[in-house]
């Protein structure tokens, strides 16, 4: 009986956790010197942080609502514009549909382990 009911809960936890497929920390190089600007995605919350790379200093940090539209997964500011993104070539990273100069957003992004 405790087995059976122990399964479940396992089951029950583990559908719960299927989330965002885009879920994982991503980063980009803003132009040639920076700054670099990391992505990590969990659930509908994306955490975008924008760090000096020579001075390894925080310029900033904000949190903006992530979104799984089919293949596409799109993040929006805290200002409203909303950015698309689709999976890269290579399966891992990411290619952003409306970045570029001008936007503040990098166009190519790579997967990455924070921890490492």
């Amino acid at each position: 009986m405790w087995k059976k009911f122990g399964c479940l809960i396992g089951l029950c936890v583990g559908l719960s956790g299927c989330g965002n497929p885009f879920e994982g920390s991503y980063r980009a190089m803003q132009g040639v010197i920076g700054p670099l600007v990391a992505i990590d995605i969990q659930g509908g919350k994306a955490t975008v942080v924008k760090v000096d790379p020579f001075q390894k200093k925080v310029l900033s940090e904000q949190t903006w609502e992530a979104e799984s539209k089919g293949e596409k997964l799109l993040l929006t500011d805290l200002k409203g514009k909303t950015f698309a993104f689709n999976r890269s070539v290579d399966e891992k990273g990411l290619d952003c549909l409306n970045c570029g100069f001008g936007t503040g957003m990098p166009e190519s992004w790579q997967q990455f382990d924070p921890n490492k």
